[in-house]
């Protein structure tokens, strides 16, 4: 923790490269500045500058962490001879953008390992604190636990999801609002960020379906003139044969995250398999050719905005054409 504070000048940037809170971070360093009776950092702008005994310390630091690294690094694991299973939790979009590469992966390096898939039947991680899955991939918002750990991996934006075949896109935020939707629900609240958008409008969409799976707002959607807002990358999926348009209002990315116990932290296995998980993030379709609209014209491109910063609402449909 001092030498990434050190480091980086930041109890923030420490924090997200040690994968706990900012919170956990400070408390420490409160602990610290107790024993030692130096303050170690001074905040100075927006920059922690340490004290002339902090920079005294440092490579003693550096020293006791190397020692301990040699010593751990003893404890290793090697993939190719692995017969391990590797679990992880999430839902329709997580499982099909990340667990095919996974599992290519997966044979590729460890092939005696063997992989489960778990979906949310609502939106719990006591999977990863009672053992049932190594990790979870899902957006997680607000969510403060000591014992749980989350690196985001990925960020996607929301699209509008229509069947060419049964109508044309909403044209503005009103015809929007007063189509049919379909959304996906994990629990008994339904409201979901566009909702208290278009309420901040003055606006009230009709929400005609709810589903425990996008891959359900998909089939069902499919052959209506239903509404589905989703995460983009679900075009190259579940909703491959489908139109979209941009979504009429401001809405932040979702940014997806992986997330396991804290009791695996320190895992040859454990830390083996998330990283190639990260890798399998960092190689995730992301870059789309132009957006082909109904006139056959190329339209904006996949993520282009408005010159106001908000996503732009031309009416047309767009399909994506993977690259």
């Amino acid at each position: 923790m001092l030498k990434l504070i050190h480091e980086h000048r930041s109890v923030t940037v420490a924090a997200r490269q040690m994968g706990v809170n900012q919170s956990t971070v400070s408390h420490s360093l409160e602990r610290l500045r107790g024993l030692l009776g130096d303050p170690l950092f001074l905040k100075v702008g927006r920059a922690m500058v340490p004290t002339e005994r902090m920079d005294g310390m440092i490579d003693e630091v550096s020293h006791v962490l190397a020692s301990l690294q040699s010593l751990h690094d003893k404890s290793s694991f090697d993939p190719s001879l692995s017969n391990h299973r590797f679990a992880v939790m999430g839902n329709d979009f997580e499982h099909d953008m990340f667990v095919p590469s996974i599992y290519q992966a997966l044979r590729e390096q460890a092939p005696n390992a063997t992989m489960r898939t778990h979906v949310f039947q609502e939106f719990s991680l006591d999977c990863l604190k009672e053992g049932m899955a190594d990790i979870a991939l899902c957006p997680l918002k607000d969510y403060e636990s000591p014992d749980i750990v989350a690196t985001t991996i990925t960020t996607d934006r929301m699209v509008t999801f229509y069947d060419p075949t049964m109508r044309e896109a909403p044209k503005d935020v009103h015809e929007y609002a007063d189509g049919h939707h379909g959304i996906l629900a994990l629990s008994n609240d339904e409201t979901t960020a566009i909702d208290i958008t278009l309420r901040k409008e003055g606006l009230e969409r009709h929400v005609s379906y709810c589903a425990p799976s996008f891959g359900s707002v998909a089939n069902v959607a499919r052959g209506t003139d239903m509404l589905a807002t989703a995460p983009s990358r679900l075009a190259y999926t579940v909703f491959r044969d489908f139109d979209w348009v941009e979504v009429p209002i401001a809405l932040t990315p979702m940014d997806f995250h992986m997330v396991w116990h804290v009791r695996n932290r320190h895992s040859p296995r454990h830390r083996w398999f998330r990283e190639l998980v990260k890798q399998v993030a960092k190689d995730l379709p992301c870059c789309y050719k132009q957006p082909v609209t109904q006139s056959g014209k190329d339209g904006r491109a996949c993520g282009a905005e408005t010159g106001n910063g908000s996503p732009s609402m031309s009416g047309k449909s767009a399909r994506l054409e993977i690259t």
